[in-house]
């Protein structure tokens, strides 16, 4: 066995993972405080990463120790808690750091199975953005200060759609492959009317906004679907499928170069991350087997597409008439 074998290998991972732009050895070597001399004995398995060291490189490449030092029936999970607004920042920063690496990296690539329209979608559009934050933070985490609160357009976080459009700008450079039902629109239109119905808006214009906007972002999305790709500039870059079979949980596949995890949702938002060779493997076997048995509704997928959004639109009109009646 190859002297510090675990070590080369997971370095090995990380390194696939990076730009070719980036050295390594200076990327380590500032990453690490180390001299670009100790970054080679640490590449080539000469002088061994400390505990800390090891500690430092996951949590900045986002990646388990674990993926390479399996154990039997044992895997580990990052969770990340939304609790308050700071930890919504937070959150939103680590989604963009996620993005971003990915992005930059060698054929990177993300299939996401959707419960509800994908996050990143919404990050388009300031006000369903901010709606989309203020439903969870109220109605899923329950955060103390929005007790009270009705939902306004006025309550954007102009420091939070910032974060958001970055990460929307930066989801539509990485190819992915969506897999939608019924329900995944379905469940955004049924979060607005229960807002409207329950008096969660401040005004009736600020309902008839996000209302506005959800049809726009579906536009979108049906037309990037149309193209297959994100926009112009892309080429084949976009994939989406309707499942007759319900999802049950977002579940999202990402890959850079050879480094792969994946990010289930738990608790409504908060999400579990792991890079756990032997559970993406197992993922990636669940959601090909749940594409096979979808139908494709981007490209050339015309009457599919049509059928699958015009449903989509009906309810949207449906709800939009249902708050104009006062």
């Amino acid at each position: 066995m190859v002297k510090n074998e675990l070590q080369i290998n997971f370095l090995n991972r990380i390194i696939e993972s990076l730009p070719d732009s980036i050295s390594v050895v200076d990327e380590l070597s500032d990453l690490l405080g180390i001299s670009n001399d100790s970054a080679y004995r640490r590449l080539r398995g000469e002088t061994s990463l400390s505990i800390n060291e090891v500690a430092t490189l996951c949590s900045h490449y986002n990646v388990s120790f674990d993926m390479f030092a399996q154990y039997e029936d044992s895997i580990a999970f990052k969770y990340n808690q939304l609790n308050d607004s700071d930890a919504f920042k937070n959150f939103l920063n680590s989604i963009l750091n996620d993005m971003q690496q990915i992005a930059a990296s060698k054929d990177p690539m993300i299939k996401y199975a959707a419960v509800d329209v994908p996050i990143f979608h919404h990050f388009n559009y300031p006000e369903l953005s901010a709606f989309k934050m203020f439903y969870w933070m109220k109605a899923i985490v329950g955060v103390e200060q929005l007790k009270d609160k009705k939902f306004s357009v006025e309550l954007i976080n102009q420091e939070i759609s910032d974060i958001s459009k970055a990460i929307y700008d930066t989801y539509n450079k990485i190819p992915s492959v969506e897999i939608w039902t019924t329900e995944t629109i379905n469940s955004l239109i049924k979060q607005v009317q229960f807002y409207w119905e329950s008096g969660n808006f401040q005004t009736q214009k600020d309902a008839l906004i996000v209302c506005n906007q959800v049809k726009e972002e579906i536009e979108v999305i049906e037309k990037q679907a149309e193209y297959s790709a994100k926009s112009s500039q892309d080429s084949k870059s976009f994939m989406i499928y309707h499942s007759d079979i319900e999802i049950g949980n977002n579940c999202i596949y990402t890959k850079r170069a050879e480094l792969k995890s994946v990010y289930l949702s738990v608790h409504t938002f908060n999400k579990l991350t792991t890079t756990n060779q032997k559970f993406i493997y197992e993922t990636e076997l669940w959601l090909n087997n749940l594409i096979s048995k979808s139908t494709l509704i981007s490209g050339v997928s015309q009457k599919n597409r049509y059928q699958f959004f015009k449903k989509a639109y009906q309810k949207i009109d449906d709800l939009i008439l249902l708050i104009e009646k006062i």
